[in-house]
């Protein structure tokens, strides 16, 4: 499924060769890909890009997934994919293994997806094209052998239980009535790719070999590859890997289109933990001509995606009625043929009678005036812009974006073909394309007898639910309206005023000095007390960077946090003079000063980037902040969102976790959040007060950028070290409490367990040390999945966290997995026992040494890293020496040490557990 936002045209310039073919025609490939088809059927796609030396992207994508299955194989395509991990091909071993052997990642290096329509395995060896041999027979052993056996089955079973059992939730029960909604009268809603855990515990060997021979043929196959080889030569391999299988064609799928019965449907979609609420009204089509690459599909498109971005423009012109928070459009392609024309209004409390009426108002203004020709000029420009772009852009596609562009074109009538060429075609197609096609394109639409409405709001709302007939007499109603003509233009603002800098002040001074030669960097020290850092080079893409930190984080004494932090991002926003917030905007995009804030519990941080050119511009958008005044419009604007959130919050499961599990770590749940009386109190006097307390908290400014002194200084003494400063702010640690606890929460929804466990080991923080914590970070990752998993086969999901933290000098840990309520007292202590008995050998160690030795090569050659690190030393140490002592890194993996690392990774000494348990509803509707 593939969803076209009106205003994109990137679907648009994919496209031709550097000719333009003639008549009807079908764009050609790309002359960069080796294309074509195998005697048996297969298709492949190649592209030689050696931009990195050695790497080999490969990908085998089956044309069939979960929609293709029988009414008996509900989940069928999803356990094929996992079930083809074990084939053996005759071997002892099967293919996980065998690449497990070979130092093969799962995630990493090998992994697979199934869609409604697709599934697709992925291969990215670690030794790149050396290993090509090796990867295509592991495809074709996965594909072709089906040889996994019923033992196989029950073992990956449970996984794939694991797998839907995660994957529940709130997002998961919305996304479910949407489709079922939109695609009403289709397989798809009973054809969830992951299935259902009926369906996954009944699944028979039999279903499962059945659908592979149907679909797991050659001819229903594409398999691209992208890297670092000679095209000839590496079809010769595919050849020989893929070209004996014998195999037939693909039937007939017509099902994957919708079928459409000129009807009326109306449907409430709720959750007790979903805040959605909206009413849209979905208009389903079938429009065969605009699907493929000839001239005429191409003519169509451009049709459709022009209407679209006229449509959606003049939605968001309408005034708004009360109770309506937005109007937007959206269309979704579907099989080969079917499309789905979504029109939404946002609603605010139980507005819902009236965020209807003024959609099917606004639907019934289109139809009767249409768009003006203004706007049919603008959106012409504006592709007309777009494709002459395109067409002068001779940049080549990189490594990423061409194994993205042959994934995108998997499909049997899918291509990818040249930019320019095609954005060439585009341009000569709009000339022929007038105001009275999209009319006409509109009108069809709109004509559309098959109409899906969806209204959703929060369980916690009353909402009445319309009948069919309701809807239709409403519609009839405004029908028989002479409305007014849609507004043509913007409401015209008025023009944003010239911003004019405040003078700064009287300029400080620069007050000592102090250079590191090998490290390229100096300390000033300013007459106001802030501190500057000066690394001596570039930032990344030859941009200057600005980053200005200070004490004062929203964990501090005296306002509670929430509010701490509402009036530094609405300072963000601010100007110091009244009523210039919009033109201080204006003055930052047009100088390219980006600004953007980092506030933490004992932190906040302003972090700037620039042209070289705009230096000024960088220091002068920081001190325009520090002496921000909080807009009044900007304040009463955020206050009635927080109010309006506030108000409609569901009853929130997440928001009971996450305050339990603070009271279980810190102690005490420290957390407020804003009630709707303390909000109605809230003025823009006391947030300005706020800020003013934390700007003036000293600042050490971190500056990267490769200028003459002459040029730096009086800069820095006129914006920087003008600001006024009081005193730091100390803010209270957030810190872990000692001790073994645990606590049960039996309030969840889903029929699982969700266990987040979380310890701490003291520990000073060092380079060396915190890189030995992040590889033993990723063997652990990789040893608990080996075991909860593929020992176990009690876990899908399962994410191992730790660091060495240089603010609280502790290694912090965090482990989350989802599972069986009746497995997690077995599987935590698998958990447990594995971390505390993580070891290493010399042969690893050897092997992460020479992986840190390459990456290390390239991040000192990053000036983002580089940026990074020297934050790091000058926290830590108050001088760059990180950057001296960098090329050791590698040494400190030495088997000793990482030896002793391991052992204090999860201590369980403070090992602290939270387990969110199903609700007795929850039990009760799963049995």
């Amino acid at each position: 499924m593939k969803k076209l936002i009106a205003g994109l045209l990137g679907p648009l310039l994919l496209g031709a060769c550097a000719a333009l073919p003639d008549a009807d025609t079908p764009l050609p490939w790309d002359t960069a890909v080796s294309q074509g088809t195998l005697a048996n059927g297969l298709q492949y796609r190649l592209v030689r890009e050696a931009s990195q030396p050695g790497r080999l992207d490969l990908r085998l994508a089956v044309n069939a997934g979960s929609i293709d299955e029988a009414e008996d194989q509900v989940g069928v395509a999803h356990m094929v994919e996992h079930l083809l991990f074990h084939s053996r091909a005759g071997q002892n071993s099967n293919v996980r293994e065998r690449m497990t052997e070979l130092g093969w990642v799962q995630g990493r290096h090998f992994n697979a997806m199934t869609n409604y329509e697709r599934t697709q395995y992925m291969l990215s060896p670690p030794a790149g094209v050396k290993q090509t041999p090796q990867a295509l027979q592991v495809l074709a052993d996965m594909v072709f052998a089906a040889d996994y056996t019923a033992a196989d089955l029950e073992r990956e079973r449970p996984i794939v239980i694991e797998e839907w059992r995660g994957g529940l939730g709130v997002a998961q029960r919305m996304n479910q009535q949407r489709t079922a909604s939109q695609r009403v009268g289709s397989r798809y809603p009973e054809h969830r790719t992951i299935g259902n855990e009926a369906a996954i515990r009944s699944a028979s060997l039999g279903s499962l070999q059945a659908y592979q021979a149907k679909w797991y043929q050659p001819g229903n196959m594409v398999i691209s590859a992208v890297g670092d080889f000679e095209p000839a030569a590496m079809l010769a391999q595919i050849e020989q890997a893929f070209g004996k299988a014998a195999g037939t064609g693909s039937p007939a799928r017509a099902y994957r289109d919708l079928p459409l019965d000129n009807s009326l449907k109306v449907f409430h979609l709720h959750d007790p933990q979903s805040g959605s609420n909206q009413v849209s009204l979905l208009l389903r089509l079938h429009e065969p001509d605009s699907r493929g690459s000839s001239r005429n599909a191409l003519r169509e498109r451009l049709i459709d995606r022009m209407t679209l971005a006229v449509l959606l423009d003049s939605l968001r012109r309408q005034p708004l009625q009360p109770g309506v928070r937005s109007l937007i459009a959206q269309k979704t392609l579907i099989g080969s043929q079917s499309t789905v024309l979504g029109i939404a209004a946002g609603v605010e409390g139980q507005a819902h009678d009236q965020a209807l009426r003024q959609l099917l108002s606004e639907i019934e203004r289109l139809r009767q005036h249409g768009f003006s020709e203004a706007d049919f000029q603008r959106e012409q420009a504006h592709i007309r812009g777009l494709g002459k772009k395109t067409v002068v852009n001779t940049k080549a596609r990189s490594f990423e974006q061409w194994v993205e562009q042959l994934s995108n074109a998997t499909a049997p009538e899918g291509r990818v073909t040249d930019r320019q060429a095609t954005a060439g075609r585009y341009l000569e197609v709009l000339e022929q394309i007038d105001r009275s096609d999209l009319e006409q394109r509109l009108q069809r639409w709109f004509a559309s007898r098959d109409r899906v409405l969806q209204i959703s709001a929060p369980e916690a709302s009353l909402v009445r639910l319309p009948t069919v007939a309701q809807v239709e007499a409403l519609q009839a109603s405004i029908a028989q309206t002479r409305l007014s003509a849609p507004v043509s233009e913007a409401p015209k603002v008025a023009a944003t005023p010239r911003f004019e800098l405040p003078a700064p002040g009287t300029a400080g001074t620069i007050v000592a000095r102090k250079a590191f030669a090998q490290e390229q960097v100096e300390h000033w020290r300013l007459s106001n007390g802030d501190r500057l850092v000066w690394l001596r080079r570039n930032g990344p893409d030859g941009k200057w960077l600005l980053q200005a930190e200070s004490s004062a984080g929203y964990n501090i004494d005296g306002a509670p946090a929430w509010r701490l932090q509402m009036a530094a991002q609405l300072a963000l926003a601010s100007a110091p003079q009244a009523g210039a917030s919009q033109a201080l905007a204006e003055w930052r995009k047009q100088q390219r000063a980006t600004i953007s804030l980092e506030h933490s519990p004992q932190r906040l941080q302003m972090n700037l980037s620039a042209a070289p050119e705009q230096l000024p511009s960088l220091f002068q958008s920081y001190r325009l902040n520090q002496q921000a005044n909080i807009d009044p419009a900007l304040f009463s604007e955020a206050r009635a969102d927080l109010l309006a959130r506030s108000n409609s919050r569901p009853d929130d499961v997440r928001s009971q976790q996450d305050s339990q599990q603070r009271r279980l770590k810190f102690g005490a749940d420290a957390w407020q959040s804003p009630t709707p009386a303390t909000l109605q109190a809230l003025t823009s006097e006391q947030l300005g007060a706020d800020w003013q307390r934390l700007a003036g908290a000293p600042v050490t400014y971190y500056l990267m950028a490769d200028i003459d002194p002459a040029q730096l200084e009086p800069l820095v003494r006129e914006q920087l070290a003008s600001v006024p400063r009081t005193s730091a702010l100390p803010s209270k640690p957030v810190m872990q409490q000692p001790g073994q606890r645990r606590h049960d929460l039996a309030i969840a929804l889903e029929p699982r367990a969700v266990l987040e466990a979380s310890s701490y080991q003291p520990q000073a923080w060092s380079p060396e040390a915190a890189m030995r914590v992040a590889t033993l970070r990723d063997l652990a990752n990789q040893r608990l999945k080996q075991r909860l998993r593929g020992e176990a086969s009690g876990i899908y999901r399962l994410q191992f966290d730790s660091e060495l933290n240089p603010q609280t000098q502790r290694i912090e840990s965090r482990l989350n997995f989802t599972c069986d309520p009746a497995r997690v007292d077995e599987l935590w202590a698998m958990a447990q026992q594995t971390l505390a008995e993580l070891d290493v050998d010399g042969q690893w160690v050897a092997a992460q040494r020479r992986e840190l030795s390459r990456q290390e090569a390239k991040r000192r050659d990053d000036p983002q890293t580089q940026f990074k690190r020297l934050i790091l030393s000058e926290r830590h140490w108050q001088d760059p020496r990180y950057l001296r002592t960098q090329p050791q890194l590698p040494a400190a993996l030495s088997l000793p040490a990482l030896q002793q690392q391991a052992r204090l990774l999860f201590p369980q000494a403070n090992q602290v557990q939270l387990r969110l348990l199903p609700s007795v509803t929850a039990l009760e509707q799963a049995l």
